[in-house]
């Protein structure tokens, strides 16, 4: 992704493992969900389908890390 520096990127791979739980290169909406109540957050599944929809681009139901990292890099401006 252009505009980012090796140690972002770096750091946007060890936040996308954290989500990654069984480490297979993507996000299901089931790790999404983990993630989230485990940082003591209770989204129901409605809010969770909205988080995965506007990440998920491609429409597959799993968040990769390209898509990822775009949400991230979108936020940080």
């Amino acid at each position: 992704m252009e505009g980012l520096t090796g140690e972002q990127r770096l750091a946007f791979q060890e936040a996308f493992s954290l989500f990654d739980k069984n480490g297979d290169g993507c996000i299901t909406m089931e790790e999404l969900a983990a993630v989230t109540r485990s940082l003591g957050l209770d989204p129901s599944d409605q809010e969770l389908n909205d988080m995965m929809s506007e990440v998920d681009t491609d429409g597959n139901g799993i968040i990769d890390f390209q898509e990822f990292q775009s949400l991230i890099a979108r936020k940080m401006k």
